[in-house]
């Protein structure tokens, strides 16, 4: 072959070249684009419903928990702890086209990191990736106008607290530990086991995922929802008692405020709150410090409320009558300290009636003394301090009365006026529940009955636990606490046509052994109407900007008194 025909061999071969390759480009392309449709729209709803069916499978696996319910004197029923139905977005990685792009979107609709983002959507061989639970409407709308393939919505069910802060602490919420969805504190903590149910158990072969293999061997328990709690709180009362200790601490300036309400004939818990408190729909946001219920787990020196049932131990052994008489000479000195009056006076002589109407130091010392250090104590452990309460809550403390195992009288003179001993607001409205109703100690009631999720119902019965005082010391305790809201320091508690017996307390905060000056804690503890008491009610209030329980704890114990007694259509007594 000669030079020129080899050079035109050569010439055709480099014109080819070219269109061979831009033949194997188009074939590729249209590979690339019938793949991408292939998976984009005739595999699209196929890899959606995998996905789907994959979480949904999982989620079918799990018992619904039990619901937690408020009652109302009518009977209505009001969630407390709830399930509540929301959209979780997920995404089918294999189907997004521009992860980058998505992700910068997804970044600025959902409040999200967008590397968090990418990170997921670029698990070319995943089918499923969850990108946020619990969508608000505004995101739902969002995410779907952007008509994106590739992104889709779950139904999941969380837990749904309807009444928020105001009943966080006696909820409790029901969140992750050791990466498994729990009870924690509250009612949700105690009664995990209950609530939870039991899920199903699946023994089979599993695929490299960790998916089980539905062709092969599997064995599986069918599932048990939780049970439904029916609690005796009743709505109309927690609402407005939340409400009245909310506004307390904003209007008195306190740390904090705690209010209980029991029903003094069965122990029935009616209301119970604390505020601040936190949001178990956003537990994580909270400091876990404000998980924990004051009532049944802050105990404190509870100061002069203590000092009616100092006065009931002297009248139950005879030792006093309410017209017994001593002299207050305003001081007394024991073991080389110094007692005095709140008020610094000397009254001289005084009946045991006037001891709770002035709130003296002295009259309670001198009952003490008479009653003496072990049975006080004995009477103390009756009345169930010292104790828990064993109501069904989480994080109950017993509170302190081992100052009364130590040498020395002044131990006891001091805790005859709640100071040096320490008690929980739970346990001071049942010892006071048991001086209205004759003088028996009831367990604190909170589950009023158990749905099971078979349809049974198990009734919770009241628990007497003891009688603590004759039904005469009784009156005779009633009436004089009567007499503290009609002629002494409570009069801020009175009502009009009814009788209401209660007593004040205004207790220093001890800190490392010593009486902080500037600090101190306003307890109102009593009960009414006095000749059928339907409801004992115990408030505080943690460092109010005020100088005595009567401006305060004294105020707020009227207000929700006047309420129930308008709620149960009580007559009027006078």
């Amino acid at each position: 072959m000669n030079y020129l025909n080899r050079a035109k061999i050569v010439d055709a071969d480099n014109m080819n070249r070219p269109q061979f390759l831009l033949i194997i480009s188009a074939i590729l392309f249209a590979i690339i684009i019938a793949r991408l449709f292939y998976l984009q729209i005739i595999e699209k709803n196929n890899f959606l419903e995998k996905a789907k069916a994959q979480h949904e499978f999982t989620q079918g696996l799990q018992a619904k928990r039990g619901e937690i319910f408020l009652t109302s004197e009518n009977q209505t029923k009001y969630p407390l702890a709830m399930n509540k139905t929301y959209l979780l977005l997920y995404a089918v990685p294999k189907l997004i086209q521009d992860a980058s792009s998505t992700s910068e979107t997804l970044s600025e609709i959902l409040n999200l990191e967008r590397d968090i983002i990418f990170q997921r959507l670029s698990k070319k061989d995943d089918i499923y990736e969850p990108i946020k639970s619990k969508l608000t409407d505004i995101e739902i709308e969002k995410v779907k106008n952007l008509n994106i393939n590739g992104l889709d919505f779950i139904k999941e069910t969380y837990r749904f607290y309807p009444d928020g802060e105001l009943g966080g602490q006696l909820t409790g919420f029901v969140g992750y530990r050791n990466d498994k969805l729990v009870g924690n504190y509250g009612l949700e903590g105690y009664w995990e086991d209950i609530l939870r149910g039991s899920g199903a158990t699946l023994k089979g072969e599993k695929d490299a995922y960790g998916n089980f293999i539905t062709i092969g061997d599997l064995e599986m328990r069918d599932v048990k929802d939780g049970s439904d709690l029916y609690l005796t709180i009743d709505q109309s009362i927690q609402h407005f008692s939340c409400g009245v200790i909310k506004e307390g601490v904003k209007e008195f300036s306190a740390v904090s405020g705690s209010v209980i309400v029991v029903n003094p004939k069965n122990g029935d818990v009616l209301a119970m709150c604390n505020y601040p408190g936190f949001d178990p729909n956003n537990y994580a946001k909270s400091d876990p410090k404000s998980y924990v219920n004051d009532i049944i787990f802050t105990a404190y020196e509870p100061g002069s409320v203590f000092k009616a049932i100092t006065m009931s131990m002297g009248l139950d052994l005879g030792l006093v009558e309410p017209e017994s008489k001593y002299t207050d000479t305003g001081a007394l000195k024991v073991d080389g300290y110094t007692i005095k009056n709140s008020d610094g006076k000397s009254n001289g002589v005084q009946t045991m009636i006037e001891v709770l109407d002035k709130s003296l130091n002295t009259g309670s010392a001198f009952v003490g003394d008479l009653v003496g250090r072990e049975r006080f104590l004995n009477y103390s452990k009756n009345f169930g301090f010292g104790k828990k309460t064993g109501i069904e809550l989480n994080t109950e403390v017993a509170g302190n009365f081992s100052n009364l195992d130590k040498k020395g009288k002044i131990f006891l003179t001091t805790a005859s006026f709640g100071q040096g001993i320490t008690a929980t607001p739970i346990q001071l409205a049942m010892a006071y529940s048991s001086l209205a109703n004759g003088g028996y100690l009831y367990k604190p009631r909170l589950i009023k009955r158990i749905v099971y999720f078979d349809g049974t119902q198990e009734e919770t019965p009241t628990l007497m636990q003891k009688k603590v005082i004759s039904e005469s010391t009784s009156k005779k305790i009633s009436a004089m606490l009567v007499s503290v809201v009609e002629n002494g320091h409570s009069k801020p508690a009175k009502i009009d046509n009814y009788y209401v017996a209660g007593k004040t307390g205004t207790a220093q905060v001890a800190e490392g052994g010593v009486y902080l000056k500037n600090r101190t804690i306003h307890t109102f503890a009593g009960y009414g109407p006095s000749r059928d008491p339907r409801f004992t009610i115990i408030v505080k209030y943690d460092s109010p900007q005020r100088e005595w329980a009567e401006s305060t704890s004294a105020r707020t114990f009227k207000k929700i008194a006047e309420f129930i007694i308008d709620y149960y259509k009580l007559a009027p007594e006078r």
